[in-house]
């Protein structure tokens, strides 16, 4: 039969090709060694029913491109802190606001349109692909509001049913309606780190124990058929009047289908029909992390459900994606995960039954209580295995030997072999984290500022010169701690900080808050060896200026040697000319992001670099850089780099060997 017993394969197929056209063109080798195979494996005719399927993804029109129009006019998707999603005619925008805006709301306003952030660190967040991935295809700041219309509903009910008590609320808006507030980011951050995050966040866990409470209760009023179609009815009514959540849908939807079409088609029928309408809806899904962790394990639990250690093997299928969120495990979150469940189904019944009956309400402060005491005890023990961000490579192997050795225990063969393979590949995958053959000099796109990371060869070191600062977010959580961690870095030897200005600076406290800190040093010192690297501070006399009191620092490496000159002006890039006349220099980090007050003639008199590196932000109020040092640079017919336009660039060198440039 064509599509009983065989619809995953389709799904398989759909994924591959998606996977191809917006990740990487290596999918598309996959898929055709797939369809070899199912050519050997099955008919011809079963190759052409997948073709058709996945050229159907590709042929449905889609359109991302948005009338930006001044003035626009719609209705409220979701609210978060400070912004809101807006569905209007041309699509949905997410609009960042300081109003009252409500969930439902019908809003026509002025809106000034904002670009949609790109992707300018490496393994950072990537706005535009989430966005698209949500339907939202414009971000804009609220002007004026010219009328708001505030809707009633379901939702706004159950809102006025919350207690007043704000720790309650806080719990209740999250096991309601899966609303994160800000009296919880940090417990649900700490929750993200170990890894049981999900088990807080509405999906098919809650949908079946909601229906089963529902069927039973209903069930003594009428017969159990009835019962059902009414619980099915009220879970509708329900999903469908708060905000969307993927993994609540997907529990939903496999539900019902499932007891509409079991007479043809099976559970994992029924799940792969999901996923091909759900890529056909919209295939930048797979770049939502709630769509692939949802439905990926649904897939493992299809698949393991009759066997032993089914736990162990739902666990290990998701370390792949928690290396891509969090780029550790923590070695309490498989017992934890296991131990809390049955809890976390108890904390929702008491979130969702103190709605109705002031009783639950305390029942439902026995459980914050427990769960702060968890949390503590968690934190105190505060062990991870530090990782790296999982490369393709590594993801195809890991799961090659995952579905081995579910292949095995399915023809009940032994599993050793795979088990071993499987721990020698994290054991391999730790070791090329941490200790890589090439030494790598990155600089940090962290808007206007300076921020620079010196990783040395085989972990002799790992240096940071500058953190950055700005007013508007936390650089070190949002961007620099990830991206060491990303790389396989667990800790910085030295962080220089060339001045005090908050541009070079100001994530320096954060920084020592959230990562493991050695050395900060901040005073001028003459020499310093570290690992194969010889840094020399240039002495000068300037004081009367922050900027102009910045340590310059020559950073020699085996075969080339980098000038930080941090913000110092031309007066003294003049008294080191007088002091030292020449310096072998072959990179020069540009002084105070390119400003006309440096990188003037006379610093070339002394240095002949071959790259200038400027840390900047795109589009900033300083008019950084300089046309002037711009011009300059290029007569000289120097390589420039700048993260205003190149976003984080690397300068990648092997031991005794010359220096190359990595965008």
């Amino acid at each position: 039969m064509l599509i009983r017993y065989h619809l995953i394969y389709y799904a398989l197929g759909c994924l591959l090709a998606v996977c191809g056209y917006y990740v990487h063109w290596v999918f598309f080798l996959l898929l055709i060694g797939y369809l070899f195979w199912l050519y050997h494996r099955f008919q011809i005719r079963y190759i052409g029913v997948m073709l058709c399927i996945t050229c159907l993804l590709f042929c449905i029109p889609r359109s991302y491109h948005y009338e930006f129009n001044e003035v626009i006019e719609g209705h409220v998707t979701k609210v978060g802190d400070q912004y809101c999603y807006l569905k209007t005619n041309n699509g949905t925008v997410k609009l960042y606001h300081e109003e009252d805006i409500r969930y439902q709301d019908r809003i026509e306003c002025s809106v000034e349109y904002l670009d949609i952030d790109e992707n300018r660190n490496d393994y950072a967040f990537h706005e535009k692909n989430y966005l698209y991935s949500v339907h939202v295809i414009a971000k804009a700041k609220l002007k004026n509001i010219h009328s708001i219309d505030h809707q009633y509903g379901f939702y706004h009910w159950l809102e006025k049913r919350f207690s007043k008590d704000e720790k309650l609320q806080n719990y209740q808006r999250l096991f309601v309606f899966g609303e994160k507030s800000e009296g919880i980011q940090e417990d649900y951050q700490f929750l993200s780190q170990i890894s049981i995050v999900h088990l807080f966040a509405l999906s098919g866990m809650y949908i079946h124990v909601l229906f089963s409470f529902l069927k039973s209760c209903l069930g003594l009023f009428m017969t159990q058929k009835y019962s059902k179609y009414l619980s099915y009815g009220i879970l509708a009514f329900y999903i469908f009047s708060i905000p969307m959540s993927i993994s609540l849908y997907r529990a939903f939807f496999v539900l019902i289908l499932y007891d509409l079409l079991k007479k043809w088609l099976n559970r994992l029928d029924v799940f792969a029909l999901l996923i091909i309408i759900s890529l056909l809806y919209n295939p930048y899904l797979i770049f939502n992390v709630s769509f692939v962790f949802s439905y990926f394990v649904y897939f493992i639990v299809l698949i393991t459900s009759h066997m032993k250690f089914k736990d162990v093997l739902i666990y290990l299928s998701t370390i792949p994606i928690v290396l891509q969120l969090n780029s550790q495990i923590s070695i309490v979150s498989f017992l934890l995960g296991i131990c809390m469940t049955p809890f976390i189904e108890l904390f929702y019944m008491m979130s969702l039954g103190s709605l109705f009956l002031p009783f639950f309400q305390y029942g439902l402060k026995i459980c914050i209580v427990c769960l702060e005491m968890v949390l503590s005890f968690v934190k105190v023990i505060d062990g991870f295995f530090a990782f790296s961000y999982p490369s393709l490579s590594f993801v195809v192997m890991y799961y090659i030997l995952f579905f081995s050795i579910i292949y095995a225990m399915q023809l009940k063969r032994c599993i050793k072999k795979h088990i071993f393979a499987l721990l020698a590949l994290m054991i391999v995958f730790r070791i090329y984290g941490e200790y890589k053959i090439y030494g790598e000099i990155t600089m940090i796109d962290v808007g206007q500022g300076d921020c620079t990371l010196i990783r040395l060869p085989m972990n002799q070191g790992n240096i940071l010169i500058d953190t950055g600062g700005s007013k508007d977010y936390d650089i070190a959580t949002k961007t620099i701690i990830p991206y060491l961690k990303a790389v396989g870095i667990h800790q910085l030897d030295y962080v220089y900080i060339s001045h005090d200005d908050y541009d070079h600076s100001g994530a320096l406290t954060s920084l020592k808050d959230n990562f493991q800190v050695k050395n900060v040093i901040r005073d001028f010192e003459e020499y310093r060896e570290i690992g194969d690297i010889k840094i020399t501070m240039l002495e000068h006399s300037y004081t009367s200026d922050s900027n102009d009191q910045s340590l310059v620092m020559k950073v020699d490496f085996p075969t080339f040697s980098i000038l930080f000159t941090g913000d110092i002006s031309s007066h003294v890039e003049e008294e080191i000319y007088q002091k030292y006349k020449q310096l072998d220099v072959d990179i020069l980090k540009v002084s105070h992001h390119g400003s006309h007050t440096a990188t003037s003639p006379i610093l070339f008199q002394m240095i002949q670099p071959d790259v200038a590196m400027i840390g900047v932000k795109k589009n900033n109020l300083y008019h950084h850089p300089s046309q002037e040092v711009i011009s300059r640079l290029q007569r000289k017919q120097i390589k420039i780099l700048r993260t205003d336009q190149d976003g984080m660039f690397h300068i990648r060198y092997y031991l005794n060997s010359n220096y190359f440039i990595l965008r």
